[in-house]
């Protein structure tokens, strides 16, 4: 059984996806790759899933991963630091998204992965803006296009989002915190420019 006493129930937010797009799941099996009965499973809450599968799910309706893993709805949070970790995916994968959900600036989790993590490399890229990734626990390497950047504790990258990344441990683990503005799945909106309508 998936554990849900975080608050986060991962099944429910595909399902309503699926519903409010009107999709089967049969038809979502079929065009995702992944089974129906693993699905069913998931939207039951009999499986917790990997960050490779979530970040397929989140591709296949044009969301960003964050939007299944975010349930903060306060403006002030304060997060103490032997605070358990929101969600852990499937591949050992633990996410805190920090910031409220509703934020419109700015977006901070707290990730920690553990060696070998994730077994996938989740190539990946946001609306234009920039990301923030600081090691502050063990080694992680971030990917940015061609580049490769080890980042060991107290290092920091941080990079424009719009270009395809990855993150990523080897041999030892890592506890990262990622700043993103704007907020995953966000356009940014420069100075008084009009909303597109």
């Amino acid at each position: 059984m998936a554990d849900n006493k975080d608050g986060i129930n991962v099944g429910q937010k595909l399902r309503s996806l699926r519903k409010i797009r009107d999709i089967s799941l049969q038809q979502l099996a079929e065009e995702t790759g992944m089974s129906y009965s693993y699905l069913s499973g998931l939207e039951n809450e009999k499986y917790s899933i990997s960050i490779v599968n979530l970040q397929r799910l989140a591709r296949y309706f044009n969301v960003d991963l964050i939007h299944f893993l975010d349930t903060r709805d306060t403006d002030v949070v304060l997060l103490r630091k032997d605070e358990a970790l929101n969600h852990l995916t499937a591949d050992g994968i633990a996410f805190n998204v920090i910031t409220a959900k509703e934020g419109n600036n700015l977006q901070v989790s707290q990730v920690t992965l553990p060696p070998n993590a994730p077994a996938e490399r989740n190539i990946h890229k946001h609306a234009k803006g920039q990301e923030l990734i600081i090691a502050m626990e063990g080694e992680v390497i971030v990917m940015v296009e061609s580049n490769k950047y080890l980042l060991n504790q107290g290092d920091l990258v941080i990079f424009d989002s719009d270009v395809e990344h990855c993150i990523f441990t080897e041999e030892t683990g890592a506890k990262i915190l990622i700043v993103s503005s704007p907020p995953y799945g966000r356009a940014v909106v420069l100075g008084n420019e009009p909303a597109e309508q």
